[in-house]
């Protein structure tokens, strides 16, 4: 019993010390700006307003780097699930014609990565810079998510295959009708970490995107706001309401409320994902 409450307690203060700067941060967004400088807001607002998330979002750069970082992401993820799923499963085979060679082609760049000066001149060769597609087509294959999924399809009954093929199935068929629906859980995963790659990332943005302020992505914007918010001059006024509303926020406001656009929507997509993840994660890292 008492290593039981030394437990519950343990538990309980690691968990306060995660999640209380996330909550310090949503007490402050939703404060006045003004007195939030005062201090001594630690668990609640004291004087509640939503005059900071309508300086944020009225500005026109936060919706358009919205709907980039929202495209970037299905996008993205799609690519991702898809050009490795289909490599997974080719690998899978073991009667694949140079089966070693393609798997060496694989394995070399996980230790002999390129530089970032080396990246640059690829992507400028290929003219991906400055356009949306440095964002998907760079890292729309993962060795990583690969294997586990081959893993995952390692575990699979091999009659499955069998049957199907006596049945006249193709490998197309085989593939979308028999082992996608199997590998719900493990697509569920690597979703979960490709999506969340996709949405924190802002070095492809900060290196590879810099001459297009159109596809500026929300980790970006963060970014710049973090380091200096007078770069928002006065987005209040672009979107045609008062001027004298400037005045109720402040640049830590401004920081706190961004912070909260740029993150909230990522961590409500957990919830849907965790009864797969949980699972994915462990079967397709594990094989008997």
């Amino acid at each position: 019993m008492v290593f039981d409450i030394f437990n519950h307690i343990l538990l309980f203060v690691i968990a306060f010390i995660m999640l209380y700067p996330f909550w310090y941060v949503l007490a402050l967004s939703f404060n006045e700006a003004l007195d939030a400088m005062r201090g001594g807001i630690w668990f609640w607002p004291r004087k509640f307003t939503l005059s900071n998330y309508q300086y944020v979002l009225s500005n026109k750069a936060v919706i358009t780097a919205y709907g980039v970082t929202i495209a970037r992401t299905l996008l993205g993820t799609l690519l991702t699930l898809t050009v490795c799923m289909m490599t997974a499963y080719s690998i899978s085979k073991k009667n694949l014609r140079g089966r070693g060679i393609i798997l060496t082609f694989f394995i070399i760049p996980m230790f002999l990565g390129g530089t970032l000066a080396s990246s640059y001149i690829v992507f400028s060769w290929l003219k991906l810079l400055n356009t949306f597609w440095i964002y998907v087509i760079p890292g729309c294959f993962s060795f990583y998510y690969m294997v586990i999924m081959r893993t995952f399809i390692y575990s699979l009954p091999p009659s499955l295959d069998e049957s199907a093929r006596i049945d006249g199935a193709g490998h197309v068929r085989i593939l979308v009708s028999i082992i996608l629906p199997l590998c719900t859980p493990v697509i569920a995963t690597i979703a979960l970490y490709s999506g969340v790659g996709h949405w924190l990332d802002f070095g492809t943005n900060l290196y590879y995107v810099r001459a297009n302020q159109g596809l500026q992505v929300l980790q970006f914007m963060l970014y710049q706001v973090t380091r200096s918010s007078n770069r928002w001059a006065n987005p209040l006024v672009d979107a045609g309401m008062p001027v004298e509303g400037a005045s109720k926020v402040t640049s830590e406001s401004i920081k706190m409320a961004t912070l909260l656009v740029t993150t909230l929507p990522i961590l409500l997509v957990y919830p849907f994902l965790q009864k797969y993840f949980v699972k994915g994660a462990m079967l397709g890292a594990l094989k008997e």
